[in-house]
């Protein structure tokens, strides 16, 4: 068991160095960051024009940049807004303590990082066996070891480009936002960039899992795409035909997808927050098990 988990770590850390010397963490770390810079710098150019039409209106000057962002964040209509998009009023309510551009941040986190890890993850088994690389790292090793290895320096490299997306954002909201509470935004931001990925390993899994069943990298991206629509169009799914009845049964569908958690991650009591990571944490090693369990099976 000790060898074991020594072999686990020098193949997560193989995982990480092999991002780097093949330039794909450059890629992915610059994919998450462009992202949050861009939907950032388009929600701070939508409300500065706000305020400048509201300041028109209202013949009042517009003042320091975002200075109107609390008032309108505060306001009867748009917290029923965030109701509306969030589904849940209560969620709603709690979240009016999170400063407006970190709950933007963890909007587009929560949408655009599952995308991005399906899109960059799935080839990642499939790829080694299509070059023959598997054949020579799995003579020292165990397959077990050897994806796990894999899902570890994914999830690293995936919170460190959620860490400096978050990053970039707060620094360019912070330039073009004077009124911003800067300590406030930073608390926020790194709140929801730690719930995005927490959401984001369960994708991992499922990458990963997709990866084990085939042998051609551009078959497994196709998988990860097709996994991606798959997974929301059923939770959207559940979501709507859920209730009493036979349609009970939508609610063990939405137990089986990532997305079913989603609500509860939004949630800012710790015992909800603990409660879905468990459970995300969960699906993602039965979707690594899933695939592994055909993975062991195959010869490479």
């Amino acid at each position: 068991m000790k060898r074991f988990f020594q072999h686990l770590l020098l193949l997560t850390r193989f995982e990480l160095a092999d991002a780097v010397r093949s330039r794909r963490a450059i890629v992915i770390l610059l994919l998450y960051l462009a992202a949050a810079l861009l939907s950032t710098n388009a929600f701070v150019t939508a409300l500065q024009k706000l305020e400048t039409q509201l300041g028109e209106i209202l013949q009042t000057g517009s003042g320091s940049p975002g200075a109107m962002a609390d008032t309108l964040w505060k306001s009867a209509r748009f917290r029923h807004m965030i109701g509306a998009l969030i589904g849940d009023r209560t969620v709603a309510e709690g979240l009016m303590s999170v400063p407006p551009i970190a709950l933007l941040y963890g909007f587009l986190a929560f949408f655009y990082t599952p995308f991005f890890v399906l899109l960059t993850a799935t080839p990642r088994v499939a790829g080694d066996v299509w070059t023959g690389a598997a054949r020579f790292v799995l003579f020292r090793t165990s397959r077990a070891a050897w994806v796990l290895g894999k899902f570890f320096g994914q999830a690293a490299l995936v919170l460190l480009a959620l860490a400096l997306s978050m990053a970039g954002a707060w620094c360019l909201a912070r330039c073009r936002l004077e009124g911003m509470d800067g300590a406030a935004a930073a608390r926020g931001m790194a709140l929801m960039a730690g719930k995005a990925w927490i959401f984001s390993l369960p994708f991992l899994g499922l990458a990963l899992g997709l990866s084990q069943l085939v042998r051609s990298p551009n078959v497994a991206n196709a998988l990860g795409f097709l996994a991606w629509l798959g997974t929301g169009a059923l939770a959207l799914m559940a979501k709507h035909f859920a209730g009493d009845g036979v349609r009970v049964l939508w609610d063990l569908v939405l137990m089986l997808v990532p997305q079913g958690y989603q609500l509860d991650l939004w949630r800012m009591d710790v015992g909800s927050v603990a409660t879905a990571s468990v459970f995300l944490i969960a699906l993602a090693a039965a979707y690594l098990a899933a695939g592994f369990a055909v993975f062991v099976r195959r010869d490479q």
